[in-house]
């Protein structure tokens, strides 16, 4: 009955002066070779597809052959922009990575794994193939947690670690910095259908944080202020160094003229790039491009200061050298030294100290105690 009705439809929209292609709904796959083989003996001067249009099976028939290929190309052209809105995310990496532009996250190791685990390949066994991989794709990465506790220009502005402190941190400081900075910044944001998201800003006067709306730990939200934290970082240091924002090139290293005095995000901040803050690890510091950090020999315990110091209070102790802090708990953390003259410098900043209200130990001698207690 399915066979003999499609052929009557089949005659009738022959005798038809319609130029339209007929379309048949006909889910049974079955069915649908059975009258492709029927229309190629009983209907030569047609041509038949199968077709599917919003889930739904279609048995076309056309006129010539020229509109079979027609409509396979459109369907070729849907189904790739289908897979282009499924890929998502991995459609703009791979642009970050065509273009070697820089990738920037916020305390973002866990996330640089989820991202590779997820769109290129299973984690590799050890972190030196991982780098290695990781690289290829991405050889700009910086993280902005990273960069405040540790370059010199930024650390001593004592900014949140959390991100939306620190967004909220870095807007303020940059209406209120001296003359040192380079042109004033404007932000635009371009919101998606669906979304409304506003600019973090310093609460109106009358107003507290709380009371603007909060969308942080919404990824897209959290991308924002991360961009944001970013350039209000780079403003900062080029305003220091007194370099405009036309000598930055986010695009990838290249050798250049002398007469060129751009320089990559890689030659403007060569103890930042690739360098990634660890959580609760120690080294605390993980470092893509190159060596890992793991020289234990610059890591000092610093133990039982008053839990009300905070993190001035603690650099102030080794003024003036600048060490990076990685806390423990109220009253412990490691304190990092630069370098190995910084490190020595340490210990004996710590000797001349009368009466200290705190006790330091190297590495060495924390691993030699520990052993001592089993």
């Amino acid at each position: 009955a399915v066979v003999d009705a499609c052929r009557q439809q089949v005659r009738e929209w022959l005798e038809s002066p319609s130029n339209t292609p007929l379309e048949i709904p006909m889910e049974n796959a079955f069915q649908r070779l059975l009258m492709h083989t029927i229309i190629a003996q009983e209907f030569p001067s047609v041509y038949s597809h199968s077709s599917r249009r919003d889930g739904e099976r279609f048995l076309c028939v056309y006129k010539s052959q020229a509109e079979v290929y027609e409509e396979q190309l459109r369907t070729l052209q849907s189904e790739m922009e289908a897979i282009d809105e499924e890929v998502g995310v991995r459609s703009l990496t791979d642009e970050i990575t065509k273009n070697q532009t820089p990738l920037v996250g916020h305390n973002c190791f866990y996330d640089f794994l989820h991202l590779y685990q997820t769109f290129y390949a299973d984690l590799p066994e050890s972190i030196q193939d991982f780098k290695a991989s990781w690289l290829q794709l991405f050889p700009q990465t910086l993280d902005t947690k990273f960069l405040a506790e540790a370059h010199e220009l930024l650390v001593g502005l004592q900014p949140p670690a959390n991100l939306k402190g620190l967004c909220d941190f870095m807007a303020q400081a940059a209406t209120t910095e001296d003359s040192q900075k380079p042109l004033p910044l404007t932000f635009e944001v371009n919101n998606l259908e669906g979304v409304d998201y506003r600019l973090p800003t310093r609460p109106a006067q009358g107003t507290t944080s709380e009371d603007e709306m909060d969308s942080s730990h919404e990824a897209g939200y959290d991308a924002l202020m991360t961009s944001m934290v970013l350039i209000h970082q780079l403003s900062h240091i080029l305003g220091k160094k007194r370099i405009p924002w036309s000598q930055l090139d986010f695009g990838p290293l290249r050798k250049r003229p002398a007469n060129d005095a751009r320089r990559s995000l890689t030659e403007m901040l060569p103890l930042s790039v690739n360098r990634i803050r660890l959580v609760k690890a120690q080294p605390n510091v993980i470092n893509l491009s190159g060596r890992d950090e793991a020289d234990m020999s610059r890591h000092f315990l610093m133990s039982g200061y008053p839990p009300s110091w905070k993190k001035w209070d603690l650099m102030k102790v080794w003024s003036p050298l600048w060490v990076g802090l990685s806390y423990i708990d109220d009253s412990s953390c490691w304190v990092i030294a630069r370098n190995e003259a910084d490190a020595i410098s340490i210990q004996k900043i710590y000797k001349m100290i009368e009466e200290p209200s705190f006790k330091l130990q190297s590495y060495e001698e924390h691993k030699a105690a520990q052993a001592a207690e089993v």
